[in-house]
């Protein structure tokens, strides 16, 4: 068994992309600990985006970069002042990636304090994912068999070609999911403040909805069968204090009902859409 240190030398290989003077690049290659098992993959970021494809590869493909070319540019060719005149401006391209594997796991993050990064990242199909970035960028997914945990806050969400579980948290944002017709059964959920929540599922999906949209229009290709009961009431009580909150929130079941499927918005419209339909929304429940 080799160490730590021994582990993180020997498999994680370091390759820089173009020039100084250009768009700051740097790639991370990982391999696995056991690349016949699936990975789970945790990426954090404060500001930029996150892109993560899955593929028949064997091993965690890091391909990062910071700002454009031009920008870089246009950094570089502004006139300096006082000492530093007649001096050439070399630029700060370092990034700061890091990635750690053990037993498959693989955490990757990046020096995204002072500059927004893009993350583009291809892993094995059936890795598990946990995803997070702040400011300056989306979540892309596309064809990750996995468990997927995205969250974001100043941004979008998109997901397309999985089968999840799969948990999609944004602030400001829209947030759309396109499941595989190899859908699992399983809860799932997908919130936003200010944006839309677009997710479209197979045909054969059974599912309990619980679905808000405190200032927006909901749609849906399903037969929902809505729920009579009375809406859910939520008691507390604390020194003294007695608080009710009836919540704003519509039940129901798709096809006798399943495990819950919950949307949520509050400046948006929520869509459940089905595999293979021609949409043509206007019918609110």
């Amino acid at each position: 068994m080799k160490s730590s240190r021994e582990f993180a030398a020997a498999l994680v290989t370091l390759a820089w992309m173009g020039s100084s003077l250009a768009a700051e690049a740097e790639r991370l290659v990982v391999p696995l600990s056991d690349p016949s098992k699936p990975a789970a993959i945790e990426v954090s970021l404060v500001s930029g985006s996150i892109r993560v494809t899955g593929s028949a590869t064997k091993e965690v493909v890091i391909d990062a970069r910071s700002e454009d070319e031009g920008e870089a540019e246009e950094r570089e060719e502004r006139p300096e002042s006082g000492d530093r005149q007649g001096m050439k401006r070399i630029p700060n391209t370092a990034l700061g990636l890091e990635a750690e594997e053990e037993n498959n796991r693989v955490s990757i993050s990046a020096d995204s304090w002072s500059r927004e990064i893009s993350l583009r990242i291809e892993v094995p199909a059936g890795s598990s994912l946990e995803l997070s970035t702040v400011n300056g960028g989306d979540i892309e997914v596309e064809g990750v068999t996995g468990e997927l945990e995205l969250s974001n806050t100043n941004g979008e969400i998109h997901v397309k070609d999985v089968r999840g579980p799969v948990s999609a948290t944004t602030v400001n944002g829209d947030i759309s999911v396109v499941f595989t017709s190899a859908m699992v059964a399983a809860p799932m959920a997908f919130s936003t403040l200010n944006g839309d929540v677009d997710v479209t599922l197979p045909g054969t999906l059974k599912a309990d909805v619980r679905l808000r949209s405190d200032n927006g229009e909901i749609y849906s290709d399903f037969e929902i069968a809505m729920d009579k009961t009375p809406a859910r009431i939520d008691e507390e009580r604390e020194k003294g204090r007695y608080r009710v909150v009836v919540a704003r929130e519509m039940t129901g079941k798709i096809q006798g009902g399943g495990p819950e499927l919950f949307l949520k918005t509050f400046n948006g419209a929520e869509l459940l859409g089905q595999l293979g339909a021609v949409r043509e929304w206007g019918a609110e429940f």
